[in-house]
């Protein structure tokens, strides 16, 4: 999904690429910022405004279409990638749906994809927990296990709150959506907190469990640093802790 623009944002209005009207169909051009395995998608759905249409319009982009190239972005991320469309040509039924319409299918669409990924950072908070726990209690230091230590208890209490509230949260949010709530405010607001919660929760436990391994835990043959990278991945992913806050307030008319 190609969403996300220099001007970063999750929200209709931070969507300003063009799409020019031909003969034949479109010509796009502009840049796409964080799309997740860019590198490795065969189709691209691009996020638009077609001239003549109000709204957001989506459209289904063949990688190997000339014109379009991708970059993989450097630092602390894991495949996100950079794409750019450089007077790239379609046709008229690379449209998904109506033009201009597409923004509420695609939210809809963000209402069931939203959840499992919160799912996916509960498991990875869980994962987390565990290697940290098993840490404490097979490093011994002055010696005794550093697990004895209050300071280390302190991390570990503090991975264990941020995962229950993950798990629970993003319970209730799978609940809601498996009950076919789906025109329910109650869902919407449940997604909205499940994602700020897991999102920051993740993140914090990661936190969390290098202050206990300290160096081992920055090898990567250890495995916590593909947790702390993922973790800073998926942190803006469909909106970051601060975006579902808002949106969770506007739900609820605050």
């Amino acid at each position: 999904l190609a969403l996300t623009e220099p001007d970063y944002g999750w929200g209709p209005d931070s969507v300003s690429m063009r799409a020019q009207p031909t003969d034949n169909g479109y010509v796009l051009s502009g840049t796409k910022l964080f799309v997740h395995d860019a590198a490795s998608a065969t189709t691209l759905i691009t996020a638009v405004r077609a001239r003549g249409h109000e709204g957001v319009t989506l459209m289904m982009v063949d990688a190997n279409t000339p014109g379009v190239s991708t970059r993989l972005l450097s630092g602390f991320m894991g495949w996100v990638g950079e794409v750019t469309y450089d007077s790239v040509e379609v046709s008229a039924d690379a449209v998904l749906g109506e033009p201009g319409s597409a923004w509420q299918p695609l939210q809809r669409a963000f209402q069931k994809a939203i959840p499992i990924l919160c799912a996916y950072q509960v498991g990875g908070s869980q994962a987390v927990f565990d290697m940290t726990l098993e840490y404490s209690r097979t490093r011994i230091q002055f010696g005794n296990p550093i697990g004895r230590f209050q300071r280390v208890q302190d991390h570990i209490v503090n991975i264990i709150n941020h995962l229950d509230a993950a798990r629970w949260t993003t319970y209730e949010a799978l609940w809601k959506l498996d009950s076919d709530r789906l025109t329910d405010n109650g869902l919407e607001t449940s997604i909205h907190l499940a994602k700020a919660v897991t999102t920051e929760g993740y993140y914090q436990a990661c936190n969390g469990a290098h202050e206990v391994h300290a160096g081992i835990g920055v090898m990567k043959d250890y495995g916590l640093t593909l947790h702390t990278q993922m973790s800073r991945t998926l942190y803006h992913y469909l909106g970051d802790p601060r975006f579902h806050r808002k949106r969770m307030a506007e739900t609820l008319d605050f």
